[in-house]
């Protein structure tokens, strides 16, 4: 247990700072939108939170399993014990983000309410499925599309760390090319229409299932992975 927390310490030893910059640069430039599109009376501004967490997740779960695999496995820790902490170290930071975006998004819908602010939206998944709790539907969705590319970018750190860019770039052709099969196809067009047609939030929960079989794709590739020198 203890050399899981010691793993999970070291996966994470930039997450806060990098955190701390993402949201740094994100609400200076909300604010700059905010201020231009309310001073010169632009037609329409739309700010999207949601993607941009997405992107950010995608971008430090990679870089930390690609970057911390090597250094933890060298220094005592087992495979299923980095595993577990990085599993442990994903679902952390996704909830740490998606809770920060549910508390912008309300204090800028906050303000919006109390200028009148007509021609800026701040972007929410409560925009597409009406009816649903604001709060409850955008943790929710938030939660399953983060925890989802987080195992992605995870799976994809791995894929680098064992054949360089020419892993993770042949699963994305793998998957883009999957699309083209009419089964596949069929089946994302099913789902898209139950989450936007019939706006059914509790669609989303398949991708926590996805979620967990990219995690035990990456536990058999990473059992067998040779360390770098």
């Amino acid at each position: 247990m203890n050399r899981v927390l010691s793993a999970k310490k070291i996966i994470e030893i930039k997450s806060l700072q990098s955190i701390n910059i993402f949201w740094g640069f994100f609400i200076f430039f909300l604010i700059l939108n905010f201020t231009l599109a309310t001073s010169f009376n632009y037609s329409s501004t739309m700010y999207m939170s949601s993607f941009a967490v997405y992107i950010f997740l995608f971008i430090s779960n990679h870089i930390s399993i690609k970057n911390s695999f090597h250094y933890c496995i060298h220094f005592g820790v087992t495979r299923g014990e980095f595993i577990k902490a990085s599993f442990v170290s994903s679902i952390q930071r996704t909830i740490i983000m998606v809770l920060i975006n549910i508390i912008l998004l309300l204090a800028v819908n906050g303000v919006i309410t109390a200028f009148n602010v007509n021609n800026f939206t701040m972007f929410s998944w409560s925009n597409v499925f009406t009816g649903h709790s604001f709060i409850l539907s955008n943790i929710w969705i938030d939660f399953c599309i983060g925890t989802f590319v987080s195992s992605m970018a995870m799976l994809s750190g791995a894929l680098h760390y064992k054949w360089g860019l020419v892993g993770p770039l042949s699963i994305a052709v793998i998957l883009l090319l999957s699309t083209t099969i009419p089964t596949t196809r069929i089946h994302l067009l099913d789902v898209c229409k139950d989450i936007f047609v019939q706006q059914s939030i509790g669609s989303f929960g398949w991708l926590l299932v996805a979620a967990v079989i990219v995690w035990g794709c990456i536990y058999l590739l990473l059992q067998k992975v040779d360390l770098k020198r």
